[in-house]
């Protein structure tokens, strides 16, 4: 599963549309559009757009940055398991390197 495809599946978690979830984060339609619809480009979410993917919280729960990132694990865990902004934003780094190589 892509990442593209894991987002859509947050969307769904939320229960919102496209557009709806584009409001949550803050970002524009298009940007959401060109992430997950398949008519759009499906390209990889920008750092500040990851940023705030990471940030979301349902039920108490926050998203997994290992399943939003690397498809393992549970899609929401229990607190955040990156501790500082600085390992957040390295953490993104390296895992869209990773994902740029198996592209």
């Amino acid at each position: 599963m892509s990442i593209n495809v894991r987002i859509t599946e947050i969307i769904k978690a939320f229960g919102d549309s496209e557009s709806g979830f584009a409001k949550r984060l803050g970002v524009s339609s298009s940007v959401m559009f060109n992430i997950v619809n398949p008519k759009g480009r499906m390209s990889y979410p920008s750092g500040p757009v990851l940023e705030k993917l990471l940030a979301l919280e349902l039920d108490g729960k926050q998203v997994s940055a290992e399943w939003l990132m690397r498809g393992r694990g549970e899609m929401f865990s229990e607190g955040a398991s990156i501790a500082t902004p600085e390992e957040a934003l390295e953490f993104l780094k390296q895992s869209i390197e990773a994902l740029r190589k198996n592209h």
